[in-house]
Formats: structure tokens, C-alpha cells, sequence
């Protein structure tokens, strides 16, 4: 993560922390889009995702202060993000279930890319693909999250996240090659 975006964050944890006035109002300007974008991916919902957001900024308001490394704010409000879509998710569809298909072994390969011209098609295939492959795109790409980062956020080994993040790729390949983007092979 960009070190400029990691001092901007430790800042804002530190003002919330100090109790400064307007600092909770800096922090969700700052936050709530991303964290709301992530929330309906992960849920496939954005009226979902709103509630969800709701109980996360309750929980941030009330844990901030507990924050001990103020430079790992935006991990510790994508660890919440994730927590409570997750919570929502468990009461619609049982956990076991979802991961149950997930057994594969992570294979080498060579990355695929995708083309920016059609940010729209990128964000729709997005939705297409199954929430254990979409969040680890979500926060590798849109956040620029690392492995290790990612697998804090999501609570799983790095290696599963490498494997979801092979998959994923994938899979958007394919959505995207189905609608005519990019090249095929």
C-alpha cells in the first residue's frame, strides 16, 4: 500500500483517537465509498451493503480508540467490512456451504491483465463471479492490499488467497472474453 495513503490513514486514526472535532466526519468521507463498494460486492447488494455500513461505522466509533497501530486503519476497517457482511452472509447462506467447493490446490501461472477501456464490463463480470474470488479482487485491486493484508482481512492462509486470486482471474478472463473483451487465445 502506498505509504503516502498509510501516513494519511495514521493521521485520521490519531485525530479519531484524540477526539478531535470533525475527525470521525473525515474518516467516513474518506472511507465510505470504498467500504461500501466492497460491502456489495461482497454481499452482491448495495441496499444490503448500506446496512451493513451502517453497523460498521457504529463498531469503528466504538473501537477507534483501541486502534494500536493507527497506520493499519484501512486493514482494520476492511477486517470489519468484511466481518459484518460475512455475519450477514452466515444468516442467508450457510459458510460451510460456500467454501465447501473451494478444495483446490493453487496452480503457477502467468497473470492475466485486463483492459481498462470498459471499466463497466469489468465491474459487471465482478458480480458474476463467487464472493470467496470477488473480495480478494476487490481489495488486491482497488486497494492495492497485499497478500498478507488480504488474508488478515478475510481471516484465511495467504496461500488460499493466492489460490482464489489464480481463480478469480480466471474466471473474469472468461466473463470478459464471453462479452467480447480483451483478446482470445
Amino acid at each position: 500500500m502506498d505509504t503516502v495513503v498509510r501516513a494519511q490513514d495514521e493521521w485520521l486514526a490519531l485525530r479519531c483517537q484524540s477526539g478531535e472535532p470533525d475527525a470521525f466526519k473525515d474518516l467516513v468521507h474518506v472511507m465510505e465509498r470504498p467500504l461500501l463498494y466492497y460491502a456489495a460486492k461482497l454481499l452482491g447488494n448495495e441496499e444490503r451493503a448500506v446496512d451493513v455500513l451502517q453497523d460498521v461505522w457504529i463498531r469503528v466509533f466504538r473501537g477507534i480508540g483501541k486502534v494500536k497501530d493507527p497506520a493499519s486503519l484501512r486493514s482494520w476497517l476492511y477486517r470489519i467490512t468484511y466481518g459484518i457482511s460475512i455475519d450477514c452472509i452466515r444468516r442467508d447462506v450457510s459458510r460451510a456451504r460456500a467454501e465447501e467447493a473451494h478444495s483446490e490446490q493453487f496452480e503457477e501461472t502467468a497473470d492475466f491483465s485486463f483492459d481498462n477501456e470498459d471499466a463497466a464490463a469489468v465491474h459487471r463480470a465482478l458480480d458474476q463471479i463467487d464472493l470467496r474470488y470477488r473480495e480478494v479482487l476487490v481489495l488486491h485491486f482497488l486497494e492495492d492490499f497485499s497478500v498478507a493484508e488480504i488474508a488478515a482481512v478475510v481471516g484465511c492462509p495467504e496461500g488460499t488467497v493466492k489460490s482464489r486470486m489464480y481463480h478469480a482471474k480466471k474466471a473474469m478472463k472468461e466473463i470478459l472474453l464471453r462479452g467480447g473483451y480483451g483478446t482470445k487465445q
